[in-house]
C-alpha cells in the first residue's frame, strides 16, 4: 500500500490538498501522467452547465480525520460549479463516517489524482493507477482488470501523434 502525504493549502481552501504525493515511485508517476492529461480529459468531457459526460470518473484525495489525512476514492456523476467539483462517491470510503458509496462529495481540481472514461467498446481509457497496480495483483485478477482497459490510456483523438 503506497504511503500518501498531503500538503495543505494556506488559502481559504484549507481543507483542499495542494498536492498529493506517494512514497511509491510508480504510483507517483501514474498520478503525474494522469494529471498531465487531466486538462484534456476535462476539456473533452465537459458538457453544459458544468456537467461532465456520465462515462467520466475521477480518483480524488478527500481529507479525512485519520492518520492517512486523505482517502483516495473514485467519484462519478461529476459537475463543476465555479472552482468546486461536486460528484457522487463511486467507491466505498473507509475513513469517512456518515459517507457511503453514492453519497455526494465536493473537491477542488488539485485533489484529482487520476481519471477514467469509458470507450465506445465498453473498455476504459485512463485508470493510470490501476495500470500500475496490475503488476502486483494475482495473475487471474490482473487479467480480468487488464481486459477492461484499452491498451493506451489516452484516446487516439487526444494524442498529438495518434500512432503512439
Amino acid at each position: 500500500m503506497p504511503v500518501i502525504a498531503l500538503v495543505i493549502a494556506t488559502t481559504a481552501q484549507a481543507d483542499a490538498p495542494k498536492r498529493v504525493i506517494s512514497s511509491d515511485y510508480q504510483i507517483s508517476q501514474a498520478w503525474a501522467a494522469a494529471r498531465a492529461t487531466l486538462p484534456t480529459a476535462i476539456g473533452a468531457l465537459e458538457k453544459r452547465n458544468g456537467w461532465f459526460s456520465p462515462s467520466l470518473a475521477f480518483k480524488v484525495a478527500l481529507p479525512v480525520d485519520h492518520d492517512a489525512q486523505v482517502e483516495m476514492l473514485w467519484v462519478d456523476k461529476i459537475r463543476r460549479q465555479g472552482n468546486v467539483f461536486k460528484a457522487r462517491l463511486a467507491s466505498h470510503p473507509h475513513h469517512m463516517p456518515g459517507k457511503r458509496m453514492g453519497h455526494s462529495v465536493e473537491f477542488f481540481y488539485d485533489q484529482i489524482a487520476d481519471w477514467a472514461v469509458q470507450a465506445v467498446d465498453g473498455r476504459y481509457y485512463g485508470y493510470y493507477t490501476t495500470r500500475v497496480l496490475l503488476k502486483s495483483m494475482e495473475p487471474e485478477r490482473a487479467a480480468k482488470y487488464r481486459a477492461l482497459l484499452v491498451e493506451n490510456p489516452l484516446p487516439p483523438e487526444w494524442r498529438f501523434n495518434p500512432e503512439e
